[in-house]
């Protein structure tokens, strides 16, 4: 069955719920976007107060009806560890970026991998995507053994004209 925006698609893995992120989690959302140590390769804008973390939550579920984002909560034995969202989705041309977060206290335990796992299952076979690209940053050694895991391609000719440190990979849906 195909993936049409209609309800917010909750996911599960062996130990993981992927989950919307509501008015209730703004906290968990807060710690996530506002931790030096978890956004030192992100080039996103931190947040600085509750305000900004239930703001964030609203833009997501604005761009979610505009079938443009997909945000999900990443929750471990009922706590929030990390994120990950699928941004920028063009449903006419099957393209997507990918970005996460895991706490510092949940990495290298195989987390992620698990996630993307069932993300990229789903983003093919559901949401009928044919590229998904990654940007990270040159120094985020984790998260590019990550991608390259996952068989993302480093794409050395395109430029994050917005943040020189980031590389791009991309993954294509044969």
């Amino acid at each position: 069955m195909k993936f049409n925006f209609k309800s917010f698609p909750e996911l599960k893995t062996e130990r993981l719920l992927l989950r919307k992120a509501n008015f209730n989690d703004v906290k968990a959302v807060f710690d996530l976007r506002s931790c030096k140590e978890i956004n030192k390769f992100v080039a996103t804008k931190r947040v600085l107060s509750l305000n900004e973390a239930k703001s964030f939550i609203h833009t997501c579920d604005k761009l979610y009806n505009e079938e443009n984002r997909i945000f999900w909560l990443i929750e471990y034995k009922n706590e929030v560890i990390g994120s990950l969202v699928l941004h920028r989705i063009s449903l006419k041309d099957k393209y997507a970026e990918i970005g996460y977060k895991l706490k510092p206290a949940f990495q290298q335990k195989g987390f992620m991998s698990e996630v993307l796992e069932e993300i990229l299952n789903f983003a093919f076979k559901k949401v009928n995507l044919k590229t998904i690209e990654a940007f990270t940053h040159k120094n985020n050694k984790a998260s590019i053994a990550l991608l390259e895991k996952y068989r993302f391609k480093f794409q050395p000719k395109k430029k994050d004209k917005s943040f020189k440190h980031n590389r791009i990979f991309k993954l294509e849906e044969n």
